[in-house]
Order: C-alpha cells, then structure tokens, then sequence
C-alpha cells in the first residue's frame, strides 16, 4: 500500500484463511455469516433463538465423535417443528438455522446448539401461522427423551445408564428461549454471536517471558470477570479440541431455510413477500410475472448468495472488524492505492523476517568526530 500524497507505504495482510485458529480470519467469517444470515436467508419475520445444552456424562461422546452434531441438528428441527405444528394444531413448514458450538468460556469442551428459529410456520395454503412460543416443561422433557433415544439407538449407551439420568433431579439437560430478533440489526448481532469462534483476541493476553495465556471472561456473563491463566501447550491443546473435522459443516440450515426449499422461493410468493432485501434484489429477475412459455417455467442459474457474501472486498471488512480504514494513509489521511499483491511463499518469509529485523532495530550509527580547528 503507499499514499498518493507523502509516499508513505506498508504492507497489508490479506486473510490467512485459518478458521478455528486465527481470531482475525474467524471474525472476517464470522461477519460475512451473520451479515448473510441478516440481509440474504432469514425472512423478515420474528425469530428467536434456542439454545440447547446436554449433561457433562454425555459430553465426551461429541469430543470422540465429532460427527454427532450433525444428526443432533437434524434432530433439533424435527422437534421444533413437532412443536410449532402441536401448537398451531396443523402441519407446518418451519424453518430454523443450527450453529453447533463445542466450547464455553475458557475454550472448555462445552457442546451446545445455537438454533435461529422462525416463530411459527407456513400451513399448506401457504398462510404464516405466527406463534411466539419460547420452550416449556413439556419441550424440555421432549429434549431429553430424544437425545437418551438418540444414543441408545446409536448404541452409545446402555439402557441402565439412560434409566439414571431419567431419575436425576437435575438432569444436565437445558433448553434457553428468551432471545428474541424483531429487526434486521438483532438478527445480524445475534448471528455474529451464533457462529463466533473460540477465541476473542480482546480478552487473552500472552507473556511470552513466562509462557502464560491469560484469559478475562465477560464481566456480564457466567464467570463475572473471572481470570484464568494457561501454559502456552494447555492452551493449544484446549483450542485444538474444538477443531471441526475437514469440510465438517457447523452450520445447518432447515426447512424453509434448506437449499432445496430456497431454490423453489420464487414460486412460493406467499414467502418471498417477506424475504430479505438482498435476496430480493438478486432475484428481481426471477420475481417478475410469468409468462405462458416453457423458458419461463425454469429457473435461472443465481450465484450462490454466500458465497458472493464470501468475495465481498476485503477493506470493508477490515474497517468493520478492526476500526481503521486500510485506503487511508495513517501519516497524512490522503488516500492510499494498491501497488502489488504478493502471494509468493518465499516472498512472504523474506518480508516477514525483514520486518522483524528492523522492528528490533540496528545499532546506531555515528560519524566521526568533529574537530574544531
């Protein structure tokens, strides 16, 4: 990068595209998400947010098995649209977005599901039955009895094992409904939170000196602030058990909200009167009345939203997750332009090693004395 006014110039990292590991790429992602989730998938309609949680006794299962989620998603939305249907005393299309989540505060193993779901349903007329119903005692129980079935049909555990937890008081399972998103900014903020990473680089801290991680939690939540610290391979080794499997997807979309439902959107006008604006947009073309010919029965190839979302420009996204504006000069506040893209490894290393050399700095250089005469 250099200024068009003072030639100042410097280098700007572009993403190392190291989701799970890397707080900057995993907040890039995690903004993208959330800005698709808000202006490109959800509908303009009130959603809430579940969270389901399972006791620790059933914790290690997900650790040695990272592919469990996936069929504990599926499971999730079958028994929320069992709900909503119950409730509204028909059949209902429903929709939900599934975010798994495998850590807690202080990267523990935590499994748990953020669930975005939309607050009731579409009959076979096509009709939105609105129905703003959080979980009760009867879903909470429902909870439970699915995922004890789950495993024991999944032979994970023995029928003596299921009857104990059945006779807990507290059984570990948990069911939290109380948020709500009303508008397009909740449903942003809150995807962002739904599929954040593991680490936020604004509450750790690393002494290199003494090899320690030091991790502050949220003043506001569980731990009020607590302070935990970490040996540098305790850390490491907390961080990798939450890598997901290569290509493993933690976010799941169903229903109304799955690829093969959106792909028939724009022959469903009684759901795309509330779609997104940006869905909207990209498929004008598509919403137009129909003519009486063949052509116009099909539909055309749209580019996937998410992954146009993806291609979005890279300073834009730097503005919005760091605050600084990468087009403007930090010396003058002139504007600055592109001079190169270095994409070559070994290029990359001589920069780096270059930068460090001179950022620990060179011995001061002195002339020779001056004699007076």
């Amino acid at each position: 990068m250099k200024c068009t006014a003072c030639d100042y110039s410097y280098f700007r990292p572009f993403s190392c595209k190291t989701f799970h590991l890397c707080p900057s790429c995993d907040q890039k992602r995690t903004i993208l998400y959330a800005e698709y989730l808000a202006e490109e998938l959800l509908l303009e309609l009130p959603h809430r947010q579940f969270v389901f949680t399972v006791p620790k006794i059933l914790r290690p299962y997900f650790m040695n098995d990272k592919r469990l989620y996936g069929e504990v998603s599926r499971l999730i939305f079958e028994l929320l649209s069992s709900f909503f249907s119950l409730a509204a005393q028909r059949e209902l299309q429903c929709g939900c977005v599934a975010s798994y989540q495998s850590f807690g505060e202080f990267a523990r193993f935590h499994p748990h599901w953020h669930v975005l779901v939309l607050e009731g349903g579409f009959d076979k007329w096509g009709r939105f039955v609105y129905l703003p119903l959080g979980c009760d005692a009867g879903l909470l129980k429902l909870w439970q009895e699915s995922i004890l079935a789950f495993f024991l049909k999944q032979k994970l555990i023995e029928q003596e094992r299921a009857t104990m937890i059945r006779s807990w008081v507290h059984s570990g399972f948990s069911v939290e409904s109380e948020t709500r998103m009303l508008n397009k900014e909740t449903r942003e903020a809150l995807g962002q939170y739904a599929v954040r990473g593991a680490v936020s680089e604004q509450r750790i801290s690393y002494d290199s000196a003494a090899d320690l991680v030091t991790w502050s939690a949220r003043v506001s939540g569980f731990f009020e602030g607590k302070v935990e610290t970490f040996k540098g391979y305790e850390f490491v080794e907390q961080l990798v058990a939450h890598l997901p499997p290569r290509r493993a997807q933690l976010v799941r979309r169903y229903g109304i909200y799955s690829s093969r439902i959106r792909s028939k959107w724009p022959q469903m006008p009684k759901i795309t009167r509330f779609a997104p604006e940006g869905w909207t947009k990209a498929h004008e073309t598509e919403l137009e009345p129909a003519q009486d010919s063949a052509e116009n029965v099909e539909l055309s190839e749209v580019p996937d939203s998410w992954s146009r979302l993806r291609r979005k420009n890279w300073a834009r996204l730097l503005k919005k997750v760091f605050e600084v504006d990468p087009f403007m000069c930090p010396k003058c506040g002139a504007a600055m332009v592109v001079v190169a893209v270095i994409e070559d490894p070994a290029k990359l290393k001589a920069i780096i090693q270059w930068a460090n050399r001179d950022q620990a700095g060179s011995p001061e250089v002195r002339g020779p004395p001056i004699l007076e005469v």
